[in-house]
C-alpha cells in the first residue's frame, strides 16, 4: 500500500492496472466548478475555460454514458442520505442530490472499489482502452519505465523494464511526441529520473482528504447493494467539504468498528443495518513528491490547521445528519472522541481533536506537483501540457493541476486530457 508521509497516516489509492484508476473508483462524473478554473487563469496566469472544455465534456458524457443513479439500483444508503434535510447555521439545507456517474447499466453490486464485475461501469479498461486497441494501439503491460530519452532537448522515446520473470527490457521511440500520464504521484517521479529539472517539479501535491463516519439504524440498509457511491451535497462548497454516501464491503467496514476482540464480532453484526457516509475536503495544504537521501521515493503531506478544522466541522454536520436521518448511534473512529455518539454528543466532534492522528484519513484525489504555468519560473509544462525546456515531452495528467477541485477530478481530468490530445493533434497535422 502506499501512504503520505507526514503528520498523519494516509493511505494513497492508486489503481495499477490497465485502465488505472477508473477501474477502482465509483465512476462519479463532475465539471470542474466555473470558479476554480477562474482561479486558475487569475492566480497562475495558465489553464482551461469552461467554453474550451465544454465539447470535450460533452463529448465524454456522451460515449461513456454519464447519468444519474438509476433509482431502482440507488440502495437504501444513498436514499438516507437523499432523504435528509440537514440546516446549517446560516439557514442554507443539505440539497442533497444523485450523482451522475459512468454508467452502462449498473446493476447494484456495490462493487466499484474493487472493479465492477458486471463490466457495467464504464472505466477505461471495458471503453477507451479496447476502443484505441482497435485502431491500432499496442499495450506493453506489467512494464515499467524507467526513463524517457532524448536526442538533444526532443524526447524520442522511452525505456521499460518488464515486471515479469525474464524482466525484458524495452525501448520504444517515438517519431513524433511522447505523452506521459502516469498519475499525480509517478509522473513527477519519471520526468525526474530522466533528467527534467524544474523548481516546481514534485511540488505543490495537493489532496482531498477524505473521512467518514458510520450510522447504525434500527431497520436494515445492507450495503451490499446498491450503487457504491450515489448521493451527495455541496451545499458546504464555500465550508471547502463535499459530502457523499459510500459503500463499503464488511472488511473495511469492520476496520472502522469501535472495539477489539469479541465486542468487535459482535459489532459486526450490525454490518446490515450500518450506513456509511463521508466528506472530501478541498484542503489547503502543499506537500512534496521526492526522494529520500538514500534514493527512495516518498510523498509526504500534512493537513494544515485550517484543514483540520474543516474536518472536524465536516464530520460534526455528518454526525447531525445520521441522527436527522434517524441513526440511533454513530461511531465516528477518532482517537479522542467516544467510541459511539449519542446526538447529545454531537458538539463533541467539533470541539474534537486538532492532530491529524487522531483521524483516520484516506487520499484518493490527487494533484499538482508538475503545474502548469504560463513559464518555466511558475510552473513545469505551459497551457498545452509541453514540459519546460524540451521539445515533443507532453503531461496530460492530474499532475498539471494549479490546485484541487474540491468535487470529483476524473472527467476533469479526461476532459483537459481531450483538449491537450486535440491541440497536439492539431499542432502535428500543420
Amino acid at each position: 500500500m502506499q501512504a503520505l508521509e507526514g503528520r498523519a497516516f494516509m493511505p494513497l489509492l492508486q489503481g495499477r492496472c490497465v485502465g488505472g484508476s477508473t477501474v477502482i473508483n465509483s465512476a462519479i462524473a463532475w465539471r470542474a466548478p466555473e470558479d476554480v478554473l477562474s482561479d486558475w487563469t487569475t492566480r497562475f496566469g495558465v489553464g482551461p475555460t469552461m467554453h474550451e472544455l465544454e465539447p470535450h465534456y460533452r463529448a465524454l458524457e456522451a460515449e461513456l454514458s454519464v447519468q444519474p443513479v438509476a433509482e431502482h439500483v440507488l440502495g437504501e444508503n444513498n436514499r438516507r442520505l437523499l432523504a435528509t434535510r440537514g440546516v446549517e447555521a446560516s439557514g442554507t439545507g443539505l440539497e442533497p442530490s444523485v450523482m451522475r456517474r459512468y454508467d452502462g447499466g449498473c446493476e447494484g453490486s456495490g462493487r466499484c472499489l474493487t472493479g465492477c464485475p458486471n463490466g457495467k461501469k464504464q472505466s477505461m479498461n471495458v471503453t477507451f482502452v479496447p476502443r484505441t486497441l482497435w485502431r491500432g494501439a499496442r499495450i506493453y503491460f506489467n512494464a515499467n519505465v524507467s526513463r524517457i530519452t532524448f536526442d538533444g532537448r526532443r524526447a524520442d522515446g522511452v525505456l521499460a523494464t518488464g515486471t515479469g520473470p525474464e524482466g525484458r527490457r524495452v525501448r520504444l521511440r517515438a517519431r513524433r511526441a511522447v505523452v506521459i500520464a502516469a498519475s499525480t504521484v509517478q509522473s513527477p517521479q519519471l520526468l525526474r529520473r530522466s533528467g527534467i529539472k524544474n523548481r516546481h517539479l514534485g511540488e505543490h501535491f495537493q489532496v482531498h482528504p477524505g473521512l467518514a463516519l458510520l450510522g447504525l439504524f434500527a431497520d436494515p440498509i445492507d450495503m451490499s447493494f446498491g450503487a457504491t457511491q450515489g448521493a451527495e451535497s455541496v451545499a458546504y462548497r464555500k465550508e471547502r467539504f463535499k459530502i457523499e454516501a459510500i459503500s463499503m464491503p464488511p472488511g473495511l467496514v469492520l476496520a472502522r468498528m469501535p472495539g477489539v476482540g469479541p465486542g468487535l464480532l459482535e459489532r459486526m453484526r450490525d454490518y446490515s443495518h450500518v450506513a456509511m457516509w463521508s466528506i472530501q475536503v478541498r484542503a489547503e495544504a502543499e506537500g512534496r513528491v521526492g526522494r529520500t537521501l538514500f534514493g527512495r521515493e516518498r510523498v509526504t503531506y500534512s493537513p494544515t490547521p485550517r484543514d483540520m478544522m474543516t474536518a472536524r466541522y465536516g464530520l460534526s454536520v455528518l454526525a447531525r445528519l445520521f441522527f436527522d436521518a434517524g441513526a440511533r448511534e454513530v461511531w465516528p473512529g477518532v482517537h479522542g472522541l467516544p467510541p459511539t455518539l449519542a446526538p447529545s454528543d454531537v458538539g463533541k466532534v467539533l470541539g474534537g481533536p486538532t492532530d491529524a492522528r487522531a483521524y483516520s484519513f484516506i487520499a484518493t484525489h490527487l494533484f499538482g506537483a508538475a503545474r502548469m504555468g504560463p513559464d518555466a519560473a511558475s510552473g513545469v509544462v505551459d497551457g498545452d501540457g509541453l514540459v519546460y525546456g524540451t521539445e515533443g515531452l507532453y503531461l496530460v495528467d492530474s499532475s498539471v493541476f494549479p490546485t484541487n477541485l474540491g468535487v470529483n477530478p476524473q472527467h476533469t481530468i479526461m476532459a483537459i486530457a481531450s483538449l491537450l490530445a486535440t491541440r497536439l493533434a492539431d499542432r502535428m497535422a500543420r
